[in-house]
């Protein structure tokens, strides 16, 4: 049996759906529902993976990586701590992708560290590139 909270043929969020059964709550109600299933789907903090794509101003080259913690790891490669880009310095960040998954998102950045993950990144980040 699935809760459905929000406009259902209603633009006000004072409907509460379960299956084909639909019974009036408050607002105040439907609001407090809602909450409680956002956190039970969307409450990700304690699981936090990010692939990332760096781009270097000085050799022109892409680095992809894959962290838990992508503030910290920025600062790492801004400060030279990163081994593999300590010597490619200026980076920008130019992209990322978030996931509640760690093995999603070493697969992803293993995807795009591969020839036709490059060239999809490529494409789909042509414009950032172009303004590089």
């Amino acid at each position: 049996m699935s809760l459905i909270v929000g406009p259902i043929n209603d633009p006000s969020p004072t409907h509460v759906k379960r299956g084909c059964a639909r019974a009036d709550v408050t607002a105040f109600d439907a609001a407090a529902i809602y909450l409680s299933i956002m956190s039970e789907t969307s409450d990700v903090s304690n699981q936090k993976f990010y692939t990332y794509i760096l781009y270097s101003f000085k050799d022109k080259g892409f680095y992809i990586g894959f962290t838990n913690n992508l503030k910290k790891r920025l600062t790492e490669h801004a400060g030279g701590k990163i081994e593999a880009t300590k010597n490619r310095l200026p980076i920008k960040l130019i992209h990322y992708e978030y996931f509640v998954n760690r093995r999603d998102a070493e697969a992803r950045e293993k995807f795009l560290k591969s020839g036709y993950g490059r060239k999809q990144f490529k494409e789909i980040l042509k414009h950032t590139i172009e303004n590089l």
